[in-house]
């Protein structure tokens, strides 16, 4: 009976997202991350950077001694600034990349101390596991940018290291021109400096000035007012261009969650459905809605027919600059916001989905770690985090979330 009258509430309008929870998570921007190194060579220093990989950044904005980072960098994108030092660099003389093709740091621990912040933690280079410590600080703490009103963070700092720890020696085998003299040159010792920057899309970050007049709107008109708008336009406008007006219509759905309008949400919802009929995003995010205001039959039919009306996302061979698929990004993010709104269990259900539409994107399987996890799933969570990192080891979101 309990079940019964929560359902009825939140059909009413009385559901409403709960507080958010400390945990941030952070995506590291690797566009806008520098991680390089120096060493000794002769009478002069060689410098170099890696110039891809991934990083999940966990901060605990309550406590953030709790957070954690973790980084993984390709090891074939090591970038001297001269390809035949690269090429060389690359063999099993040195980074013997074939064999290890990434180099691994997770923070174990995060401290406090007099000079600023330290991360302590295991870093994995040419197959060998050492225990280091990293100092550091926050360049900048946690901020919501007035561009893109993500949450940003940034940290920098330094670290000395000895290659030779970890088994990488030199050598000539694949570079004749390196002998045993010129390898005597070389520094017992690199450093490693590294600027970070981590950005979080959380549900603040979807609340634009345009999405609040539209709330604001179908608070003081109604929502059918909106409904008629949309369908006048769907009207007048040539396809095309009126498929422009679906992503902030999700958007407004989503604002009015956040401000505990559920029944206007299930309105805008359903007749988003109704007008984007082939568009699988409509159906899965109107079963999304029709699941937090308790209608689970209804829930599971529109997911049922979100997968019907799936096309995957075809993909322009000669894309310079090749981004996510925008429809697996907005709902992977709606699943997240969902677990800080609290809905965990719904998160839940758009999550499962999501990973038999997107079974090669490795993060759909963290986030439905996540979100099991929230629900209170532990083992069925860690099984999500083991497929994300067989799908994608370098999937840095599963190694943050897997050990928490």
């Amino acid at each position: 009976m309990i079940v019964h009258a929560f359902a009825w509430i939140s059909l009413i309008g009385g559901a409403c997202p709960s507080a958010p929870p400390t945990l941030r998570e952070y995506t590291v921007d690797y566009g806008h991350t520098i991680v390089e190194f120096s060493i000794k060579f002769a009478f002069t220093r060689i410098k170099g950077r890696f110039t891809a990989g991934k990083g999940t950044i966990v901060y605990d904005e309550a406590t953030p001694v709790n957070s954690s980072i973790s980084m993984v960098f390709e090891s074939k994108s090591i970038d001297t600034g001269w390809g035949n030092r690269d090429r060389h660099l690359r063999t099993s003389d040195f980074f013997d990349v074939d064999k290890f093709p990434t180099i691994q740091f997770q923070s174990r621990r995060i401290a406090q101390t007099d000079k600023g912040w330290i991360a302590e933690g295991d870093l994995t280079l040419h197959g060998v596991t050492k225990r280091i410590t990293m100092p550091f600080e926050f360049l900048q703490p946690p901020v919501r940018s007035p561009q893109e009103r993500w949450m940003v963070v940034n940290l920098g700092g330094s670290v000395r290291l000895a290659p030779a720890d970890f088994g990488i020696t030199g050598g000539s085998t694949y570079n004749s021109w390196f002998d045993k003299a010129k390898a005597a040159t070389m520094g017992d010792s690199v450093d490693v400096t590294f600027e970070v920057e981590g950005y979080s899309a959380d549900a603040a970050t979807q609340r634009s000035p345009g999405v609040e007049a539209a709330v604001e709107r179908i608070s003081s008109g109604g929502v059918q007012a909106q409904v008629a708008r949309l369908t006048e336009l769907k009207r007048t406008k040539p396809e095309q261009e009126f498929a422009a007006y679906f992503r902030g219509t999700e958007l407004t759905i989503r604002g009015l969650i956040a401000t505990c309008r559920m029944n206007d949400a299930v309105a805008l919802s359903k007749a988003m459905a109704d007008l984007f009929p082939s568009n699988h995003s409509a159906r899965l995010i109107n079963a999304f809605v029709l699941d937090i205001s308790g209608d689970s039959r209804g829930s599971v039919a529109e997911y049922g027919k979100g997968k019907e009306v799936f096309r995957p996302l075809v993909r322009d061979p000669n894309e310079l600059f090749p981004q996510d698929d925008p429809n697996w990004w907005f709902l992977d993010n709606l699943v997240r916001t969902a677990l800080e709104w609290g809905y965990s269990d719904q998160a839940v259900q758009l999550a499962r989905v999501l990973t038999e539409l997107y079974p090669q994107t490795a993060r759909a399987f963290t986030t439905y770690g996540q979100s099991l996890a929230q629900s209170g799933d532990v083992k069925s969570a860690a099984s999500a985090y083991d497929k994300a990192l067989q799908v994608d080891p370098r999937e840095t979101r599963a190694l943050e979330w897997k050990r928490r």
